[in-house]
């Protein structure tokens, strides 16, 4: 029988191994952990590189404006230089045709320092006065001549009138003689009188008839001189109302001169048709040019456009198209939100112009006020919805109503603003 094979020797290490297999457990699970935080960080990285390359941001710039309207719209231009005297409307009130919006006050050219607009017209403001106190003295005149004419043909009438009466008396009397005389004559004829008491008789009839020729005489020589004082008063009251006349037209050509003088001292603005006060581009005292427009008036009906008074700051990225984020001030958007709208058009040129350009070009009516602004553009924007959703109710947007718009100025990748300190720095060495 063969003798059993010794039991094999343990190999070197074995125990070892055995002993450490807890350990190799936790040197494993230590391992993993580390794989999992090298993932982590690794993606992490890879994420934060991500949206470095491939990451936007926007900024937004916050302008001012106001509702208008897409039809209807008239322009109202200054025709003339001048400084803004007075504003007599307010955005979005209504208005009827002719109705005086803005007050422009207009240069005046002057002469040695004097306003020869003004001196004009204290000029006639004086020819004006001394012609008014001419007239106030032949207009007294007139009123005191007024009852010359009925009174003289008063007079002249009760003259007349005793004249007839004086003349029935002679006529009666003269009757009466005449009968006295025939009686005489016929007391002659039968020797009861004689020639002397005829004769005294017919001087008697004679003087009554000279009385009556002196009486017709006198009556004549009276309505000859009451007709040529008749006519004296009406050629004095014709000269005088010819007078009166001249000064009224005199008066009418000083006034209108005067008021061509106003004209040429100021301008107004009027409503060329009933509607809205659409836009208004100047403020008391803003100097404004020749065909400046001044102001818009809208009809009520149209359909409401955004109009965006936009700072060169804010207009670089602006496009047609955009949309841009609309805050109306008669709707706090905290209580009922923001509304939206697209970008329609944006003006070439700007409305207006740094000041300080402006004084450099020489012109002398530059509003100190407006000192280092900067360049303003029109942007017309139309709104997504023509109402406000406001306690259950659709409020309609109201021409002439003030907002805010936000607009979007840069877009830009995370990793072109990280950056940009560097590439300063390098631009700057």
């Amino acid at each position: 029988m063969s003798e059993p094979e010794p039991p094999a020797a343990p190999m070197p290490g074995a125990a070892a191994f055995h002993r450490r297999r807890a350990g190799a457990a936790v040197d494993l699970r230590r391992d993993r952990g580390g794989a999992w935080t090298a993932w982590f960080f690794g993606l992490l990285i890879a994420g934060i590189v991500a949206a470095l390359f491939f990451g936007r941001f926007a900024r937004t710039e916050s302008v001012r404006g106001y509702v208008s309207a897409t039809s209807g719209l008239t322009r109202l231009d200054a025709q003339a230089p001048g400084i803004v005297a007075a504003i007599d409307v307010a955005l979005g009130q209504t208005v009827i045709r002719g109705q005086r919006l803005i007050e422009i006050r207009l240069r005046e050219q002057t002469a040695g320092g004097v306003s020869t607009v003004a001196a004009n017209r204290r000029s006639l403001e004086e020819r004006q006065a001394n012609l008014r106190r001419e007239r106030a003295r032949l207009s007294a005149y007139l009123d005191s001549t007024r009852g010359d004419r009925a009174e003289t043909e008063a007079n002249v009438a009760g003259v007349v009138r005793a004249f007839d009466e004086q003349e029935r008396t002679l006529r009666e009397g003269q009757v009466q003689q005449d009968a006295m005389v025939r009686r005489v004559e016929a007391y002659m004829k039968q020797g009861y009188a004689t020639r002397e008491s005829l004769n005294g008789q017919r001087r008697i009839a004679l003087d009554y008839a000279r009385q009556l020729s002196e009486l017709r005489a006198r009556r004549a020589e009276l309505r000859q001189e009451t007709s040529e004082r008749l006519r004296g008063q009406r050629a004095a009251l014709t000269e005088k109302s010819a007078q009166v006349a001249g000064i009224d037209n005199e008066l009418s050509t000083v006034t209108a001169q005067l008021a061509d003088l106003g004209a040429q001292a100021r301008r107004d603005i009027v409503a060329p048709a009933d509607g809205q006060v659409a836009g208004l581009f100047v403020e008391p005292g803003a100097a404004v040019a020749a065909d400046q427009v001044v102001a818009i008036v809208a009809d009520a009906g149209a359909e409401p456009m955004i109009v965006l008074e936009v700072p060169a700051r804010a207009i670089g990225l602006a496009k047609v198209g955009q949309e841009v984020v609309l805050k109306y001030d008669a709707f706090p958007f905290k209580a009922f939100g923001i509304a939206r709208g697209t970008i329609t058009a944006i003006s070439a040129s700007p409305l207006r112009v740094p000041a300080t350009a402006v004084a450099a070009a020489g012109d002398a009516a530059v509003d100190p006020t407006s000192l280092n602004r900067q360049s303003t553009y029109r942007v017309e924007v139309r709104p997504h919805a023509r109402t406000v959703r406001a306690y259950g109710v659709d409020e309609p947007i109201r021409v002439g109503s003030t907002l805010t718009a936000d607009i979007v100025v840069e877009r830009r990748r995370l990793i072109d603003w990280v950056l940009d300190p560097i590439r300063a720095m390098r631009g700057r060495g």
